[in-house]
């Protein structure tokens, strides 16, 4: 997936397959990814996220380009990976309740955005 993020984030190209549209999607793939999956892919946004958001502040959100919108995507998935690795030390710990049940409220632009695309 050449060229799917904005220039100088060639590094997070291998993470291509996080940039996910929605919190549903973003959830799944990462409780559908081993904890050394999840631990690579947050330490690699870790490190890219400050730039990356610097970056992203000059798009507005509701007009954002393809690959700034992948990229996006992807500093919403370290989120996603963030809870793993930072407060859970787990993929998929007992005590929560499954992401299938998961229904998230404030996905609404990432869907509208998906229709629009269509």
């Amino acid at each position: 997936m050449s060229g799917a993020l904005p220039q100088g984030f060639a590094a997070l190209e291998q993470f291509a397959a996080w940039a996910l549209p929605t919190e549903r999607a973003r959830n799944a793939k990462t409780n559908a990814s081993t904890m050394a999956e999840v631990q690579a892919f947050y330490d690699a946004m870790l490190r890219a996220l400050p730039g990356a958001l610097d970056y992203l502040n000059g798009f507005a959100l509701d007009a954002m380009p393809e690959p700034e919108q992948r990229l996006l995507d992807l500093c919403l998935a370290a989120v996603e990976a963030a809870m793993a690795v930072e407060m859970f030390g787990a993929v998929n710990p007992p005590y929560l309740m499954p992401v299938e049940r998961f229904e998230p409220m404030h996905d609404a632009w990432a869907a509208a955005r998906q229709e629009a695309a269509s």
